[in-house]
């Protein structure tokens, strides 16, 4: 395992909310939605994507009433069917008229505990009987192992079936991961500098000059991770790899 050591820096605005992709990363085709209704509270609703924990039990999917001005009201989520192939998740939840329009249609986080890992097995959405985006916080680096990463929030669109992650990091520097499905993507670029991660090879891309990503595969996912330089300082190519390096990969 490589140990954590980022130096990078960002400057970052209160309040940061992921309502677009990140500025370099592929652009992904609209996910079809089911408009759940105004009222009701006991038919599952559809959710977008899932990110499962690196125990492998913890499963957060990611939902959301799907029109603006509207928010969930004491959601709830469980596992209704799980069997050798697969576990169904479902999430429940009445659809009400938003207190703020400008905070509602966010992707809410809902985390279910599974009783055993969840391995092989698809995850399926309740409401739709089909599989849905899944992503695995083993497939990236351990920032939770490093006290110089803490998180901070971070929100989208309740229909979009990616996931984001930032990061505050010393002197004001940022971090930003992503993850969607390579299906409904490009994936990543196919030229650039090469880097190993752990167990797995990246690609390295630059964003004029200012900013650097790589990204990475894992099964039917891309992965992405961005670093950049607060205003007025630099990040090259070398320290960029460097603190890559003195991440915690698997």
């Amino acid at each position: 395992m490589l140990v954590v050591a980022a130096t990078v820096a960002a400057v970052l605005v209160g309040g940061f909310a992921l309502r677009h992709r990140l500025a370099d990363q592929p652009q992904q085709s609209p996910v079809a939605w089911t408009e759940p209704s105004a009222t009701g509270g006991g038919d599952a609703l559809p959710w977008l994507s899932a990110m499962v924990a690196r125990d492998g039990r913890n499963v957060t999917v990611y939902a959301g009433p799907g029109r603006r001005c509207t928010e969930f009201s004491r959601p709830k989520v469980t596992t209704t069917e799980q069997d050798d192939a697969r576990v169904t998740i479902a999430v429940n939840s009445a659809v009400v008229a938003a207190a703020d329009c400008t905070t509602s249609d966010r992707a809410v986080p809902l985390t279910v505990l599974l009783p055993a890992p969840l391995g092989d097995r698809v995850l399926r959405d309740a409401a739709t009987g089909q599989p849905r985006p899944t992503y695995f916080e083993r497939d990236l680096p351990d920032l939770a192992a490093t006290p110089q990463w803490s998180p901070f929030s971070a929100s989208w669109d309740s229909t979009d079936a990616g996931w984001y992650a930032s990061y505050n990091g010393p002197g004001g520097s940022a971090l930003h991961l992503s993850a969607q499905s390579t299906a409904e993507s490009p994936g990543h670029p196919a030229t650039g500098s090469s880097v190993r991660l752990g167990s797995q090879q990246g690609t390295i891309t630059s964003s004029g000059g200012t900013s650097w990503t790589v990204w990475w595969e894992a099964g039917d996912v891309t992965y992405s991770l961005r670093m950049s330089p607060v205003e007025g300082d630099s990040l090259t190519l070398d320290r960029f790899t460097r603190e890559l390096a003195r991440l915690e990969w698997n």
